[in-house]
């Protein structure tokens, strides 16, 4: 009997690509290939240790399969859905050309990434896919190699990014089948009317915690503790508000409370780009909002 479930293809596994390989895998309603490169070696033979509030703890855990290249991992193609969680450094390395090897005309890119117009680049590079872009709402950090902790719900939003050469019906077709796989083992996926209105909304935390918390070299708790919220947080949250609307997307109102309100101050949530500065690791560029706003 052929195997009818969704083959994607996961370019990277940090905290939230690993995630939704998990998701994506305990679906079984899809297959995950997962490409690993650094630490490609250490997870083939011990897995990944997960400590996940929405599938629970999971240790020695594995996609369906592992390879070190997008071009090795094109043995076990052709792949329904590019799942894209890498970080956003235009600056330092293509995504489309890493990726470019598995786009078919059949497949669909699904962007989990933050930030505003990243979609273009793959639009123009791929006129003749779908590309669907991705709001991840959750709480999840890699403490060392492999290691993931995952403290707040998954909730992906998602819509696609309207390509002229492809029926729109065809398009939020393709968005809800890719909802529904996600949505099977139990995290939440969300259709969204508006996309780039809902990448502002969560820019609102990403913007303002993502960079005070690497400036600072404190978790989120504890700039709530410090009473940073009001004399640098809010400042710049009010702001990205502000632009957001200049961009044509007004956000609701109270939007800055409920998302200090969002990450509860006793997690002390460090955030992704404060692990990238423990690491010196390169910085995505929200942290100029917070250069500017400051």
């Amino acid at each position: 009997m052929p195997d009818t479930k969704a083959n994607t293809l996961l370019p990277g596994c940090g905290a939230v690509g690993t995630l939704a390989a998990v998701t994506l895998g305990r679906s079984e309603r899809a297959t995950a290939t997962a490409v690993l490169r650094s630490n490609f070696t250490a997870l083939e033979q011990k897995g990944f240790a997960i400590g996940c509030i929405d599938h629970g703890s999971l240790t020695g855990w594995r996609p369906s399969r592992i390879e070190r290249s997008v071009r090795d991992a094109m043995s076990h193609g052709p792949f329904q859905f590019i799942v894209i969680a890498l970080k956003n450094l235009p600056n330092i390395y293509s995504i489309p050309a890493l990726v470019a090897p598995a786009i078919t005309r059949s497949a669909t890119i699904v962007l989990i990434q933050n930030g505003i117009g990243i979609e273009q680049p793959f639009v123009d590079s791929f006129p003749d896919s779908t590309t669907l872009s991705g709001g991840s709402m959750i709480g999840t950090r890699e403490l060392s190699s492999g290691v993931i902790r995952h403290d707040k719900p998954d909730i992906l939003h998602l819509g696609p990014i309207y390509n002229a050469t492809i029926a729109r019906k065809t398009e939020d077709e393709l968005a809800a089948s890719f909802a529904s796989l996600y949505r099977a083992s139990g995290a939440s996926c969300l259709l969204a009317n508006d996309i780039t209105c809902m990448r502002w909304k969560k820019l609102v935390w990403n913007a303002s915690f993502n960079g005070v918390c690497a400036m600072t070299s404190l978790g989120s708790g504890a700039i709530m503790d410090s009473g940073g919220v009001e004399t640098i947080i809010r400042p710049v949250m009010d702001e990205i508000v502000t632009i957001a609307k200049a961009s044509g997307c007004t956000l609701p109102d109270g939007i800055q409370q409920r998302t200090i309100d969002w990450m509860p101050r006793e997690i002390n949530f460090r955030s992704s780009m404060l692990v990238d500065v423990d690491r010196g690791n390169l910085l995505k560029l929200k942290l100029l909002w917070v250069i500017h706003c400051a």
